[in-house]
């Protein structure tokens, strides 16, 4: 049965390519006929019409004249062949895929510099001009230059720009849910959101960001940022006032819980894999260092952290926070 199939298939593709070679012949016969008949008249070949009896042989073909025809085979020759072959690749289109490659490649590298350098406004609009925005590298980078951009700011565009980019931190965890980037950023913009919307709200999501920090730092464990988020969430539990663990314990059945040596812990990992790389860690690990009582490494580093070089807002109000606090201890 299936050598039957294949004859089948065979004899019918036979037929198919017969006919156009049958048809591509025909063409040919009729172009030289034209063509002969041209070559004849120019060079005053016509011969007068003979009697039925007297008929000669026909003088062979011209050279000149099968020239002529020889361009009409090859150009039917090859559209046969050449159709197929052209739709294996594209040079066209190969090329605009390695500049739509290269273009993101450098508008990422470019906005990167631009946030590192803390020029958030010039990343954001960077990234606001790239042609495809439904592009994870551009949406996660959205939502944190747009919340880099809200700290400073005062209300109600504060508020705006929070919230602008929370949306885009879930629109990129939608798109990818496999890199650490989208969950660290959710869990942050989801707090920082929740926040606006009051206490209860805040309390209501702390379970959701406590699971996406974790999933941020089983993804990639060398990510100090991470790390510094995730101590920053088990110290605002252990630093949580009553009234708002009443609200917590009225909302949960466990309560999410956190200690002051949990927090430690990640604030001094986060510092481990990449030394000096937030103020912000110095100033935690100094208010955690002084919830333990420990108040010869609570100096030290409060005193890093007073002494910081001012570049962001960050690094404003970490130097602020210190300086007050040092004075105290």
């Amino acid at each position: 049965m299936i050598v039957q199939n294949a004859t089948k298939g065979a004899g019918s593709i036979i037929q198919r390519y017969g006919r156009l070679a049958i048809n591509t012949l025909r063409l040919t016969k009729f172009a030289l006929r034209e063509n002969l008949a041209s070559f004849k008249q120019f060079r005053g070949l016509r011969r007068p019409p003979q009697a039925p009896g007297n008929r000669q042989k026909r003088p062979r073909q011209s050279t000149a004249a099968l020239l002529t025809v020889r361009p009409l085979l090859f150009v039917t020759s090859w559209s046969l062949f050449s159709s197929k072959s052209n739709k294996k690749e594209d040079p066209a289109v190969n090329k605009m895929a390695e500049e739509a490659v290269k273009s993101l490649s450098e508008t990422i590298q470019h906005a990167d510099q631009l946030f590192d350098e803390n020029n958030f406004q010039e990343a954001y609009d960077l990234l606001q001009k790239y042609p495809e925005q439904e592009t994870y590298d551009i949406k996660w980078r959205l939502a944190r230059v747009t919340y880099s951009l809200s700290k400073p700011t005062p209300s109600p565009r504060k508020e705006e720009l929070v919230r602008e980019a929370f949306r885009y931190s879930e629109e990129a965890l939608k798109l990818n849910d496999s890199d650490f980037a989208s969950h660290k950023w959710y869990s942050i913009l989801l707090d920082a959101k929740s926040g606006l919307d009051g206490i209860k709200e805040r309390v209501t999501q702390l379970e959701t960001v406590k699971k996406h920090m974790l999933r941020a730092v089983e993804l990639n464990p060398n990510d100090a940022t991470s790390w510094y988020i995730l101590g920053q969430f088990y110290y605002g539990l252990a630093d949580l006032p009553w009234y708002q663990r009443k609200i917590v314990s009225t909302i949960f059945a466990t309560p999410p819980t956190g200690t002051y040596e949990e927090a430690l812990e990640c604030f001094e990992k986060a510092e481990s894999t990449k030394p000096n790389f937030y103020s912000m860690n110095h100033l935690m690990m100094a208010k955690t260092y002084q919830a333990l009582k420990q108040t010869d490494k609570a100096k030290e580093f409060m005193t890093l952290a007073a002494n910081v070089a001012v570049l962001n807002e960050d690094d404003k109000q970490c130097k602020e926070e210190a300086t007050k606090l040092l004075k105290k201890l």
